[in-house]
């Protein structure tokens, strides 16, 4: 009676109606999920009126301390009955519709938020949780008690829709079969699938259970689809079924119906059930589960020879050659680390990436976020030597891009070892991709090369970036003025340099150079300018045609025949314009010698060429086993030894006799010994380094030596005894536990002491 008397009492202020005010859903990271009206992507809190009645929300008031309860009020608002209303919590302050905002924000540490009536008594709260990037947090169903994360966020709508299936399990790796169970907040019918399909009411229909077992055994069904012609009619490695039963994973997609009609999203998981998961694999896995037609259909897919095979052009046709939208396919991505934990998963799209290397039987990938897929970015920091979280696409490059060689490591070791030079690089991790649940084999993700790719790695905003592509007006004016004016004249050279940022061209060319890319200047090529100073650069990537011991001064000088375009110029012809000027001769020649004494010393490139041979050693037998390529591991550690270990070793001497023929010099500043010496007798490097590093000896055999290093505070961080270093071999230390810092280490043997800096990065 008492209550009764006082919603009465209170009826015009409506505080009778408070406890069916709810915050329904919060989101404190929003990246891609919705935008307030201002186009920024502000935190923001759902509140839903769980009545049937309309509440005017006015002096009501939100908060993120409870110690400040009329933090911010509201103005007159009415939410209709079991409607939503949407706040953005983002210290912009605004009271007026169409759009209000709160004076806080929400921190994504986790913080709690409270919503007071009008009479300032709290009606409801939500606790503090961290969340991810596009994740919110909310009741579910709407208006309950129940609350969880919720990974479709639904600002504005019901979370009933959205995340209204539950699992028991989350997708990742597991060491013991289970029983897999879902359940559905509206009791709606699962439907769910096996095979990478899509889920209709006419799947299989969920009860009770599903049991994940081990896949020990059961055949390889998606492996065994062809996807090259035969060998004899590409240069590429060419499909071959695998040499054994290949590892596998269960994939399920699941989606809940009511009457015939979709009624939830669709959920995508990746389960290993395997003994030895935790141990299988070095690298993180990316599992990809995508529809069959999508990639194998001879009229759709975008992975095998299909319907656009010409027998007449073997090497440029097929499905896989052709591009564009109308040849991407939808695909769920998963990325788990080593220890099977889901960094990120979500809709995308999937495209055939690359040149002619889409011939091979395994293709590079090209990943798309999108929001009509579900999110605009990959929200994950894929590679973990540049500080960036946010990508808009990537790349699974395929192992097979080698040049007569299956070294696999060719590139990414180029852009490793360049790393330190005025030049745009592509940055790696290698991984391990599952399609469909089946081994697909080594990949390595790379940027894609994009306004995006420069806006992130130079703070240039995307929309002030230019590409020359096929071709450029300002670029071709650029040709037309070298070629009309004699460069070796300073004042000409001097206009150039304003449209040239000349340092970069200078390392960009070294290092193609040194590498012996055979597939430059003619292909490879990619320059952009910002539109604030204009000046070209150029990216640094594929180099999957070097490391041959070739004369490439000679070949990059020479003058190719003229093209049928108008406005063509020899791909060398810059080259040739710009060596006429005695300062940038001189700047070219110096430049050389430096990095050829820095990071192309023989002892910098084999530290890095070790590591990165380290990162792909241990997977190569199962890669083998799937594609039959290379042809066995130890052909591998041949190949990569003799094709790219020697070239690395010999390129410097090889270098300083072609400059010096080149350029008529009489002497060089470079001593051409193969080795890195500055007087000690062990040397290490590379310095800096992450704690990765070799230590060379180049005098008397060092026995029974032990080694400490200490940080500058004096304190041992690593130890050994034992050592043993042969004259003119070196050994390799693998620390990368060790933080970033400065070091001593002191090496001790029973006729020898030396004791140096490091620094590890």
């Amino acid at each position: 009676m008492k209550l009764k008397l006082s919603c009465i009492a209170l009826l015009f202020a409506l505080s009778c109606y408070s406890q069916d005010i709810v915050i329904n859903e919060i989101m404190s990271s929003n990246n891609s999920t919705i935008q307030d009206i201002d186009g920024d992507y502000s935190d923001w809190i759902e509140l839903y009126n769980n009545s049937n009645v309309p509440i005017n929300l006015m002096n009501y008031s939100i908060t993120d301390d409870h110690n400040e309860p009329e933090q911010w009020i509201f103005p007159n608002v009415v939410i209709p009955p079991n409607d939503f209303l949407l706040i953005f919590a983002s210290d912009k302050d605004i009271h007026n519709l169409p759009e209000l905002h709160t004076n806080f924000k929400i921190s994504s540490a986790g913080e709690g938020i409270f919503l007071y009536s009008n009479m300032n008594n709290l009606i409801d709260q939500i606790n503090p949780i961290s969340l991810n990037t596009d994740q919110s947090y909310g009741k579910v169903p709407d208006g309950s008690q129940q609350h969880q994360i919720i990974d479709n966020p639904s600002p504005k709508t019901s979370n009933n829709y959205a995340n209204t299936i539950l699992s028991s399990h989350q997708q990742g790796f597991y060491t013991e079969p289970f029983y897999l169970k879902l359940k559905t907040t509206n009791q709606d019918s699962i439907f769910y699938t096996l095979d990478g399909s899509i889920p209709t009411d006419n799947d299989y229909y969920f009860d009770d259970s599903i049991f994940l077992n081990y896949r020990d055994g059961d055949p390889n069904y998606y492996t065994e689809f062809p996807t090259t012609p035969l060998q004899e009619e590409i240069s590429y490695k060419a499909w071959e079924s695998p040499q054994e039963e290949v590892n596998k994973a269960t994939i399920i997609r699941f989606a809940s119906y009511k009457n015939g009609v979709l009624s939830s999203d669709i959920y995508s998981k990746s389960f290993f059930v395997d003994q030895e998961i935790h141990q299988k694999y070095t690298m993180p896995i990316v599992s990809l589960i995508t529809h069959e037609g999508n990639l194998f259909n001879s009229d759709t897919g975008i992975y095998v020879p299909g319907i656009y095979y010409d027998e007449n052009n073997p090497e440029w046709s097929g499905n896989y050659f052709n591009s564009g939208d109308d040849w991407e396919r939808s695909v769920n991505i998963a990325y788990f680390d080593q220890n099977g934990l889901t960094a990120f998963s979500q809709d995308a799209g999937i495209r055939i990436h690359g040149g002619k290397t889409r011939q091979a039987s395994q293709k590079s990938l090209r990943l798309y976020a999108r929001q009509e897929y579900g999110k605009k970015h990959f929200d994950y920091q894929i590679f973990p030597q540049r500080e960036h979280s946010e990508y808009k696409r990537f790349i699974l490059r395929t192992t097979m891009g080698g040049w007569h060689t299956p070294t696999i490591i060719k590139d990414v070791l180029a852009h490793e070892i360049s790393k330190n030079l005025n030049i745009d690089y592509q940055d790696y991790r290698p991984v391990i991709v599952y399609l469909n649940g089946e081994y697909w084999g080594i990949h390595t993700m790379r940027d894609r090369i994009d306004e995006r790719y420069i806006e992130y790695l130079h703070g240039i905003d995307k929309d002030d970036v230019e590409f020359k592509e096929s071709s450029h007006p300002d670029y071709t004016d650029l040709l037309n003025y070298i070629d009309q004016n004699d460069l070796s004249i300073n004042t000409h050279y001097d206009y150039v340099e304003t449209k040239i940022d000349m340092d970069n061209y200078i390392d960009y060319t070294i290092a193609e150079l040194f590498f012996a890319n055979y597939d430059w200047p003619a292909n490879n090529m990619k320059l952009w300018k910002a539109k604030t100073d204009g000046k070209w650069r150029w990216v640094f990537y594929d180099l999957d045609a070097g490391y041959s011991d070739i004369n490439m001064l000679e070949y990059a000088t020479k003058v190719d025949s003229n093209s049928s375009a108008p406005d063509w110029k020899s791909p060398t012809f810059l080259f040739r314009q710009l060596l006429k000027n005695k300062k940038f001769k001189a700047q070219f020649i110096n430049r050389y010698v430096e990095l050829l004494k820095t990071s192309f010393d023989p002892l910098e490139t084999k530290a890095k060429y070790l590591k990165i041979k380290s990162l792909y050693a241990p997977e190569i037998n199962d890669h083998v086993s799937r594609w039959n390529f290379p042809p066995n591991k130890q052909v591998w550690l041949d190949e990569t030894d003799k094709n790219v270990l020697e070239f690395l070793q010999e390129r410097p001497c090889s270098v300083k006799s072609n400059l010096m023929e080149f350029f008529n010099l009489e002497t060089f500043s470079f001593n051409c010994n193969g080795i890195a010496y500055t007087g000690d007798q062990v040397s290490l490097a590379p310095n800096p380094n992450n704690g990765n590093f070799l230590l060379y000896n180049h005098g008397q055999d060092i026995e029974n030596a032990t080694i400490q290093i200490a940080n500058l505070q004096g304190q041992i961080v690593h130890s050994e005894s034992n050592i043993e270093i042969e004259y003119k071999t070196e050994k390799l230390f693998n620390l990368s536990s060790l933080r970033s810092g400065t070091y001593i280490i002191m090496l001790n043997s029973q006729f020898y002491v030396q004791q140096f800096k490091f620094i590890v990065q």
